[in-house]
């Protein structure tokens, strides 16, 4: 199966090159099965200031109190994913909404409660994922919910997106803010676990881009094809990536 994952940062959603939307129709025409997985961090906290909700951050993840969460959850669900699926929708292919709620696509392992309602997926069903891509290009939000107790759980969309590749044996491209990993203000056409772990102790790679990195690796070693971060503000970003372009940085096994 030619599945390709594109998650879409939430900061990038704002300055999101409007050829990236036109990448995805012609992937899907081209006979791929596009993905697209977001986030919505500007998008929430500006919900969260409007409502008096306050947040904090511990180890880049939002910790997600009960508050926190209805905030998110109808940000992301009610406002990102449809703006996203309106615009694919505006060709002539097929976009639909979902989440880790819609038709049990996957199931929460939540993480330490010190971050609140925030979870990982767990158990994807691929099957859903087939019969949806058949027809649609799925646009997932990163919410879900634990099939045990009906709770309803935030998670880190990178961290969904890798999920979903790894359970696809897919390739994986991070449209960030940034045009891909910098190491001394120079971005890095590729790297590897050795590499990347050497730059951390270096502390040439560091802030939030050791979990990115690190996940990144992870999902490799678990079936992910190859994670490619680049700059979604750039022009044809996904066909250039598609047609080899040196644009990003593409981190693989060797």
């Amino acid at each position: 199966m030619s599945y390709i994952i594109i998650k879409i940062g939430g900061s990038t959603l704002t300055n999101l090159h409007e050829s990236t939307i036109e990448d995805i129709v012609q992937l899907k025409k081209q006979g791929y099965k596009p993905l697209i997985v977001h986030g919505g961090g500007p998008f929430i906290n500006q919900s969260l200031k409007l409502q008096g909700v306050t947040s904090e951050f511990k180890d880049g993840l939002r910790v997600t109190t009960d508050d926190v969460l209805s905030v998110t959850s109808q940000t992301l669900i009610g406002q990102v994913n449809p703006s996203l699926v309106n615009k694919i929708n505006r060709f002539d292919i097929k976009s639909i909404g979902i989440n880790g709620m819609d038709a049990q696509l996957f199931d929460i392992v939540p993480l330490d409660p010190q971050y609140g309602f925030v979870g990982e997926p767990a158990n994807i069903d691929v099957s859903v994922i087939e019969s949806l891509t058949d027809s649609f290009v799925p646009v997932i939000a990163s919410i879900g919910v634990l099939k045990q107790t009906g709770q309803i759980y935030n998670i880190n969309a990178d961290t969904l997106a890798y999920k979903l590749a790894q359970a696809l044996n897919a390739p994986i491209y991070l449209l960030s803010d940034i045009p891909g990993v910098l190491i001394n203000e120079k971005v890095q056409a590729s790297l590897n676990a050795e590499s990347i772990e050497a730059y951390i102790e270096q502390k040439l790679i560091y802030g939030g881009m050791i979990p990115k990195v690190q996940d990144a690796i992870q999902a490799i070693e678990m079936g992910c094809q190859k994670v490619v971060i680049a700059a979604g503000s750039e022009s044809h970003i996904i066909q250039k990536l598609q047609n080899g372009h040196n644009v990003g940085t593409t981190i693989q096994n060797k």
